[in-house]
């Protein structure tokens, strides 16, 4: 008696609506906020109410509803085939939200009457996620959710936090495409999220996992853009896709990296840095086969200056010649400039041959005496600098021994000359 009376509530909507064409039926179907999506959604709650008594959440009953109403349609009219093709499509979308909202009031566990959830034994099973601590989950937690039907990507809900977080509401992004082409809208990177999104979808459904974090750059409605780590929950035909802000802790994580690349002393990059920078340009040469030319910088008697003056003046002494030579080089935004060791400092030039390598140390060298640190135990009374140029032409020989060591034996010969003055390898 039930199962007819519940196929006829299904007929009389179908026969409410019928007298509309396809066309306005389907301006109807777009329009997140139209009568008939309204209508149809209490259709199917009332029919999940009466069912409640029973105690459990039917899928394929309804299921079977639809499909019995559309064999026993009396016409043959194209709406109400639309129709009932519309309902299918709207159960199979909105039957998981719709069990959750009967089920809020509910404190047990949901047991599902469905062949995909039963045992062998044909016994049902015990659904894996309380649908009201589901409930709950939307309306509580303080983080992003977003409820995605798999079959139709139509976007099924989303709780207060995304709206607050993002800007968007469900208007503004009623389906999956729409959230890509709005939370990325560049094309390049929007391709890259949908091939990361998919693969760890299809992982979580082929290994019954939850899917896998991942990092993404979303671009909020108001243009700002946020990094959040976003992973999700599938639930037969449905995801949960779970967002949580990581912008402060990647922004954490890039100071840690800049610290372990900076000279605390200094405050410019450290050997480590130059390092992996000077790698970085010598695999560059060989693609683009032009030059690269190192200078190493030596500050003149130093040690003397050390003994004399003591460590505190030594070390504000280190710190006015790194940021001096930075300053003179910012000109040229490709030069880098480190700390190579010590007193010792290096500035790496791409794309620069020796006659513009001799320029820019003549320009750190005029910069340092310019300084006119003070220094009484050399010969000329304030710090001088000694440096070593050396440049690579041919890619072959573009490693880093002979680079480096090319460029200390040009310093060596600089400090053998009477230091204060620069040297060009010539080998």
């Amino acid at each position: 008696m039930d199962y007819i009376f519940y196929q006829q509530s299904i007929i009389n909507f179908i026969a409410q609506y019928a007298g509309n064409s396809k066309s306005q039926l389907t301006a109807m179907v777009d329009d997140t906020r139209s009568i008939l999506r309204v209508d149809a959604y209490r259709l199917f709650e009332n029919i999940l109410l009466n069912y409640q008594q029973l105690g459990v959440i039917e899928y394929r009953k309804v299921d079977c509803l639809l499909k019995s109403v559309a064999v026993n349609l009396k016409t043959s009219s194209e709406s109400e085939y639309f129709l009932v093709s519309q309902l299918a499509t709207w159960w199979q979308e909105w039957h998981f939200a719709l069990s959750m909202r009967v089920k809020t009031s509910q404190n047990n566990a949901v047991i599902v009457q469905n062949s995909d959830y039963s045992t062998q034994d044909n016994k049902p099973l015990t659904r894996q996620h309380d649908l009201s601590e589901y409930v709950n989950l939307f309306t509580q937690v303080p983080i992003p959710l977003c409820n995605v039907c798999m079959l139709t990507e139509n976007i099924i809900r989303i709780n207060q936090r995304f709206v607050d977080v993002f800007g968007y509401t469900v208007d503004d992004v009623p389906t999956l495409n729409d959230w890509w082409l709005n939370a990325y809208p560049d094309p390049h990177y929007l391709m890259w999220v949908r091939q990361t999104w998919q693969q760890a979808l299809s992982f979580a459904l082929e290994n019954d996992t939850d899917i896998e974090p991942q990092v993404y750059c979303v671009t909020c409605k108001d243009g700002s853009h946020i990094m959040m780590e976003i992973s999700g929950r599938y639930f037969r035909h449905e995801f949960l896709a779970i967002f949580k802000d990581v912008t402060q802790h990647l922004a954490a994580e890039d100071t840690l990296r800049d610290m372990a690349f900076l000279d605390s002393l200094t405050q410019i990059a450290n050997r480590r840095c130059f390092d992996e920078k000077l790698a970085n340009e010598l695999e560059l040469m060989n693609k683009k086969i032009k030059p690269l030319s190192m200078i190493l910088i030596d500050i003149d008697y130093f040690k003397q200056y050390n003994d004399n003056y003591g460590h505190i003046k030594g070390d504000e002494c280190l710190y006015q010649i790194a940021q001096c030579i930075a300053v003179a080089t910012m000109n040229h935004e490709k030069d880098f400039v480190a700390r190579f060791g010590g007193e010792e400092f290096v500035v790496l030039l791409p794309e620069a041959d020796p006659k513009k390598a001799l320029h820019s140390a003549l320009q750190i060298q005029q910069a340092v005496n310019q300084l006119a640190i003070k220094h009484e135990y050399t010969d000329i009374g304030y710090i001088t600098l000694s440096m070593g140029i050396k440049t690579l032409h041919n890619p072959q020989t573009g490693d880093y021994i002979y680079f480096a060591d090319a460029a200390d034996k040009a310093l060596y010969q600089a400090k053998r000359q009477g230091r204060n003055c620069i040297v060009v390898s010539e080998d």
